[in-house]
């Protein structure tokens, strides 16, 4: 298995309480519901993929290492089991996420779970509600979004007879290994992990954290002593969970002007994203480097392009704004600091943290995705497409993810269940709206200055 899946697993083991992370959606099939077609559909979707397929198990006979369980696509069972009627939309909110929290984990089959929600009034016609949720171990965001045109056109194929048209898909098992092999060759002297451990050391060992205050000063501050940081105990996790928010920062027409302003000038969509939250930054907290992780996916040879997995990878991200007065400058300068991080990818964190020796998870985290060409994703707002996710807790993790879709720019934001947190974040956002949308529309920086909550004392 991959070095990410197995420090998942690791950290469910050792979570107390078993703590859960899993991700999911719930959409609308616009088709009759049929109980035998619904069973076939998804027997022939988990068949499809070996990640769903496979499970870890503890050896006994080595500390923190596991070993990988596959069943053969032909042993692939799907069984029903009948809920009965819930009264309102609320009760089967708060079932589905029962349900999923306290069955999935990377360390018990099946890893992936399916309920259906038929005989409900938010469905127009025939159409039935289908929801499933997965185990972060199996599934990266890229999975689900794709995992909804796959069942989608299982189940058409099943009851009409029209073709899936499904294309070719990898080896998840296979990309473990892969990964596996890159990461037991790194020694302590090899770059990426030179690099990472600088990175890491201008925190005092830590990740990088969201640049306004998320914390009441009343809270305990945990701090790093003695010279070596990387060797700092990691507080203890918070048991604070997170709260949430979605929201548009761009229409489909302004996110059109923003990619043709950011290719005029020979830069990427992705790169004026970065270069407007840089300029926010630089608005609200001032002259120093905007610094983060980035996911990005780790999804490089054609036959794991539509694989269900967890191909993410991880970048340390920083932008020097200083001075970078013109949208042009700071495009220039973002793409640099992007570029001159990807290769980064290839190399697993996880190997990388154990060859620093350092337990330390990202604080403030931004993701970008373009998933305008994710197969079906024109249909997403007509089948009622929501994503769901695990609760999380943590006191001091802010996740952005910025995605582009056929109905513009949006952004969700996880983070700490506080008023200080709450408003900052709100604020960040907010800000980096105006920015990003005068980008696309003017070609231009704003200096639209708001106040920064205090941390209450």
């Amino acid at each position: 298995m991959s070095h990410l899946h197995e420090e998942h697993c690791v950290r469910s083991v050792g979570s107390a309480g078993g703590e859960s992370s899993w991700l999911g959606t719930i959409f609308e099939i616009p088709l009759p519901f049929d109980e035998g077609a619904v069973r076939t559909t998804l027997r022939q979707w988990m068949a499809r993929h070996d990640a769903f397929r496979t499970t870890a198990a503890a050896d006994e006979a080595a500390d923190e290492q596991f070993l990988r369980y596959t069943c053969r696509a032909d042993d692939v069972q799907v069984a029903a089991r009948h809920v009965g009627h819930l009264r309102s939309g609320t009760r089967v909110y708060q079932h589905l996420s029962d349900f999923f929290g306290s069955r999935l984990s990377p360390t018990e089959w099946p890893h992936c779970l399916v309920a259906t929600v038929s005989d409900t009034d938010s469905t127009e016609g025939p159409g039935f509600l289908l929801v499933f949720g997965a185990d972060h171990s199996v599934m990266d965001a890229y999975s689900m979004m794709l995992a909804i045109s796959e069942i989608q056109r299982i189940y058409r194929c099943e009851i009409t007879g029209a073709s899936a048209e499904l294309p070719e898909v990898g080896s998840y098992i296979d990309f473990g290994a892969d990964d596996r092999a890159v990461g037991s060759a790194m020694t302590a002297d090899h770059p990426a992990v030179r690099h990472w451990g600088q990175y890491l050391r201008r925190e005092g060992g830590r990740f990088p954290a969201f640049p306004l205050p998320i914390t009441p000063r009343a809270a305990t501050d945990y701090s790093t002593t003695g010279r070596d940081s990387s060797h700092r105990r990691t507080p203890p996790r918070s048991t604070l969970h997170q709260s949430g928010l979605s929201s548009w920062v761009l229409t489909a027409q302004q996110a059109e002007q923003l990619q043709t302003r950011s290719r005029a000038a020979g830069h990427s969509t992705q790169s004026a994203v970065f270069a407007a939250l840089a300029a926010t930054h630089r608005v609200l907290v001032g002259a120093r480097p905007l610094r983060c992780a980035m996911p990005v996916h780790t999804r490089h040879t054609p036959e794991h392009a539509h694989a269900m997995g967890w191909y993410v990878g991880l970048l340390p991200l920083e932008i020097d704004h200083a001075g970078a007065d013109s949208v042009d400058e700071l495009l220039a300068r973002t793409t640099v600091a992007i570029n001159s991080m990807k290769s980064l990818a290839r190399f697993p964190f996880p190997r990388i943290a154990a060859l620093l020796d350092s337990t330390e998870v990202p604080r403030f985290v931004v993701s970008y995705v373009d998933v305008r060409f994710v197969p079906d994703a024109a249909q997403w707002q007509q089948w009622g497409v929501r994503p769901l996710r695990s609760g999380e807790q943590s006191d001091d993790e802010v996740y952005l993810w910025i995605a582009r879709s056929p109905g513009g720019i949006a952004v969700s934001a996880r983070f700490p269940s506080n008023e200080v947190a709450a408003a900052n974040v709100h604020r960040f956002i907010s800000t980096f709206t105006a920015m990003l949308s005068t980008v696309a529309e003017d070609g231009t920086l704003v200096d639209r200055r708001t106040d920064v909550a205090a941390a209450a004392g």
